[in-house]
């Protein structure tokens, strides 16, 4: 069984590039299951549950609001905002733990801290309360994200990462769509508290199952987690960062409450930057960023998630407020979408590995900014209109072929010792990119001057202009994507 291989080696003389580091390491897999599909069902379980609570506080908002009936509007918005930061801020030193220190062990320990965090959510007796299993919850989630790919992809090989990842990529992304219809049902046939309280069982699930159904990896022979003032720096980064993106629009961009974060986060962030050149065990080794396609990716990943989750947030609000359909209606309007981006989830993957990655990311981004523009234009009045389907299917194939590939291109050809670490920054990248495409498009919604239909109207035309961007940092990527080849050393 061969010793973990560090990315801190490229600085050594005798490894140049990543590309040696690849054909020096050795799989970190101490075992693999003899049922694969176990393996895809578990962590897709996960990845489900935890981008489900990425959205399902949208829909459970008013009804919180009526039973805290003291809480003011801003303060009900922490409930999503506090997941979010914790989430940004701490991925990375997650996604490096597990590396080192088991993945099996962190996707199941996240998923337990995940469960207690949605317990005191669904049983909170404040506001404060609430928020608190919010900020437990972004913990364990955070935890199980990274690992739980990383798991995925280690014990189905290099081969078959991009069909894997697009598998796990879907679940997510079913899991973020589903979530408004499944909170407003929730909460008008029983209670907002289910809506956090429904983890439960399926986490249980996980737990059950997985210790002796997941394959674990090695443990590191030093320390578990790198550069604990590295990891304390880039938390405080992430977090400033997010919250500063995230409140702009409410708080004014000339608060200082926003210019004292945007101020910490840039400090934070060169700290971080200077610390891990500096420290011997780095929590981010910057040589990654040395592949062009890994910088590229990473750019992509931030302007699809901005056009993305603007989308999807302005969609949900479209069709509650324009067309005056409820929560659970409007749920079932974004389906078709949803429906488009699973029934691809099992074939994008193989489209990437025949083709790479440069073609379906370009394809899918323009697809998505053809629908939204094509919205902009069809999309009018005050009643429903069955061009949406149409329009909604042909945005979910464009995402289907970005969000089901993003993770996969992220780790093409990486080391199979850092594949949680990687996922962990693409995660972090698509989580800030998620807060400013929200956040751009709610200042566009409140600030244009025009009737509210047409204020949605350029609300998407901004989010197609993400998707474009991406699209341009997409067509940058090298073409065709070379297969990663794994070499033991002699």
């Amino acid at each position: 069984m061969g010793s973990s291989v560090e990315l801190s080696l490229l600085s050594s003389p005798r490894v140049s590039s990543i590309d040696e580091l690849w054909r020096q390491s050795l799989p970190t897999t101490v075992e693999r299951p003899r049922r694969g599909w176990v393996v895809l069902a578990l962590t897709t379980i996960g990845a489900f549950v935890v981008s489900l609570d990425i959205s399902i506080a949208t829909a459970v908002l008013p009804a919180v609001g009526r039973t805290f009936a003291g809480a003011t509007r801003p303060a009900l918005s922490w409930t999503i905002t506090a997941y979010a930061i914790t989430f940004a801020a701490v991925l990375v030193p997650a996604g490096r733990l597990a590396d080192r220190g088991g993945r099996r062990r962190a996707f199941l320990g996240g998923l337990a801290v995940f469960a207690v965090g949605s317990a005191l959510c669904g049983f909170a007796w404040s506001l404060p309360a609430l928020l608190a299993g919010r900020v437990i919850q972004g913990v364990g989630a955070a935890a199980a994200q990274p690992a739980s790919l990383a798991l995925l992809l280690a014990a189905g090989g290099a081969s078959r990462r991009a069909e894997l990842a697009a598998r796990w990529s879907g679940a997510g992304a079913v899991g973020i769509a589903a979530g408004p219809v499944l909170g407003g049902a929730l909460t008008t046939l029983i209670s907002w508290r289910l809506a956090f309280l429904v983890n439960l069982p399926v986490v249980a699930l996980a737990l059950a199952f997985g210790p002796r159904s997941l394959p674990e990896t090695e443990r590191h022979p030093g320390r578990r987690l790198p550069d604990p003032l590295g990891a304390l720096l880039l938390a405080v980064a992430a977090a400033t960062l997010t919250l500063a993106i995230s409140e702009m629009t409410s708080w004014g961009i000339g608060d200082p409450r926003i210019l004292a974060a945007f101020s910490l986060a840039v400090l934070a962030g060169l700290a971080f930057v200077q610390r891990s050149r500096t420290s011997r065990e780095p929590l981010l080794e910057f040589g990654i960023f040395r592949r062009r396609a890994v910088t590229l990716v990473t750019l992509t990943t931030v302007f699809y998630a901005a056009g993305f989750f603007g989308l999807l947030f302005s969609f949900v609000l479209f069709l509650t407020s324009a067309w005056h359909l409820s929560t659970v209606t409007a749920g079932l309007c974004i389906t078709p979408m949803a429906a488009t981006v699973a029934l691809l989830s099992f074939k994008v993957g193989r489209i990437a590995r025949a083709h790479g990655f440069r073609l379906p990311l370009a394809v899918g981004n323009l697809l998505a900014a053809t629908g939204l523009v094509a919205d902009a234009v069809l999309q009018s009045g005050s009643v429903f209109q069955p061009s949406w389907i149409a329009v909604a299917i042909l945005i979910g194939t464009g995402v289907a072929l970005c969000y089901l590939l993003l993770g996969a291109a992220a780790v093409d050809e990486l080391p199979a010792t850092h594949l949680a670490s990687a996922a962990a920054v693409n995660q972090c990248a698509r989580q800030l990119g998620a807060a400013f495409g929200v956040a751009a498009t709610v200042a566009v919604l409140e600030t244009s001057m025009s009737t509210s239909v047409e204020q949605f109207h350029e609300a998407w035309l901004l989010c197609a202009a993400f998707c474009a961007a991406a699209a341009l940092s997409a067509l940058a990527l090298r073409a065709p994507t070379r297969p990663a080849v794994r070499v033991r050393p002699r």
